[in-house]
């Protein structure tokens, strides 16, 4: 009997310690570790959420870079950091590819991190350069069903968003097309508008130039909706495959055993930040769309993704190494 009120008071004190530990927190800096370089998608999108954040709490938000294998080493340093809220992880869709992409990544999702919130999201788009001689992803089909295999496309490589959602885009037309892929979106595009790639899964906001342009076309968009930078895109959605949706996203993790306050305070400042202006017009310059969701959405989100993307990598035989 002393021992268990000894653990009954143990426990008492810990859960006392936690709940002033939260109604302080934040109390000092918070680190957001990004897995890849500056300049990058991720990294803008980092740290337009730090300044947004660092202005909402009246703390110093720092942005620190750590890049390599494919963001791994960032997702591991941040799973294995102090779960007190002040080093956390601003993550994209390896997080839930990761583990089936690499042979270790050296972490799990959802055993090792607390979702906090997602934060924005672009779609990826299926394009066309002028080596490829129809107008719509009707007429993409219909080439690839009468000569399987013999149409290319680039992406930014492999098991990337873009790779991934034109593998599904496959399985959902019952198609088969060659995949070519590039070290990153921007070689993949040179080689469709040159011609030597005839159609392109790369993200929507690398070829909103090059439409404007008139040098690429934009066959279908795996959104819901139109997106308003390029709104005469049709959705793939719309073009007979209902329900057809995909995106590059951008989250806020946590270690897993982040005090419940602590994460239910930083989701609560991260939708904030979303509904601000400025954080949607800064999104909008890199053609995203700010969001922002619940713990319980996002690990609800993260778990849907793992496991279509995940079936999607098995079944492919896709590596990023």
């Amino acid at each position: 009997m002393t021992i268990f009120k000894s653990l009954i008071t143990a426990i008492a004190i810990a859960a006392g310690i936690g709940g002033v530990q939260a109604q302080d927190f934040p109390s000092k800096p918070i680190t957001l570790l990004v897995g890849f370089a500056p300049g990058g998608a991720v990294d803008i999108v980092a740290r337009a959420l730090g300044a947004q954040l660092q202005e909402q709490i009246g703390q110093t938000v720092v942005i620190e870079n750590r890049p390599g294998a494919g963001s791994n080493i960032a997702a591991v340093a941040a799973a294995r950091a102090p779960a007190d809220g002040y080093t956390l992880l601003v993550g994209a869709n390896g997080m839930t590819t990761n583990m089936k992409l690499y042979a270790n990544a050296g972490f799990d999702v959802q055993k090792e991190f607390a979702g906090v919130s997602l934060i924005g999201e672009t779609p990826p788009v299926i394009a066309a350069g002028k080596g490829f001689s129809g107008d719509s992803l009707k007429d993409l089909v219909a080439q690839a069903k009468a000569k399987p295999g013999a149409l290319s496309y680039g992406s930014p490589g492999g098991g990337t968003s873009a790779h991934l959602m034109m593998e599904l885009f496959q399985r959902a037309a019952g198609i088969q097309l060659q995949h070519v892929p590039y070290r990153g979106g921007a070689p993949a595009i040179n080689d469709a508008v040159g011609g030597h790639v005839p159609l392109l899964a790369v993200n929507f906001p690398e070829v909103i130039g090059q439409t404007n342009a008139g040098t690429l076309k934009v066959l279908g968009v795996p959104s819901l909706q139109r997106s308003p930078l390029l709104p005469n895109a049709p959705t793939v959605a719309e073009q007979g495959f209902a329900g057809f949706e995909a995106s590059t996203w951008w989250a806020l993790f946590a270690p897993i055993n982040t005090p419940r306050a602590v994460v239910d305070r930083l989701s609560a400042e991260v939708r904030k930040a979303a509904a601000t202006q400025a954080f949607k017009d800064r999104m909008a310059q890199i053609g995203a769309v700010a969001t922002g969701s619940t713990p319980q959405q996002m690990d609800a989100f993260i778990a849907r993704e793992r496991e279509l993307w995940e079936k999607i990598i098995v079944e492919s035989k896709i590596t990023a190494e």
